[in-house]
C-alpha cells in the first residue's frame, strides 16, 4: 500500500507498519521518489515494531516544494522518526 501525504501530516500519521519514506513533488509519484527514511531487519524501529513480514508494509510518499533539497530531507526524516518515537513510546 502506498499513500501520500504532506510534511504537515507526519505528525498524526502512522508509521508503525511503513518500511519506506520517499519525498516527491506536487503529488506525482513516477516512481523516482527520493529516499527520505526507511526500515530494515537491523533497525531498532523494525525490533520494537517487527509484527509482521516487512514485505506486507506500507510506502509513505511526502509532497514538499523541494525533495531534492538535504535540509529537507534531513527535516522529514527528523520529523519521521520523531513520530516514530512518540509511537512506539
Amino acid at each position: 500500500m502506498q499513500k501520500i501525504i504532506t510534511e504537515y501530516q507526519i505528525p498524526t500519521g502512522d508509521f508503525r507498519q511503513v518500511k519506506y519514506v520517499g519525498a516527491i513533488k506536487d503529488r506525482v509519484d513516477d516512481g523516482n521518489s527520493v529516499p527520505v527514511w526507511t526500515v530494515d531487519e537491523k533497525s531498532p524501529f523494525y525490533e520494537q515494531i517487527g509484527a509482521k513480514p516487512i514485505e506486507n508494509w506500507a510506502e509513505v510518499l511526502i509532497d514538499v516544494a523541494d525533495p531534492d533539497s538535504a535540509e529537507t530531507l534531513a527535516r522529514l526524516k527528523q520529523a519521521v522518526e520523531a513520530r516514530l518515537v512518540q509511537q512506539l513510546g
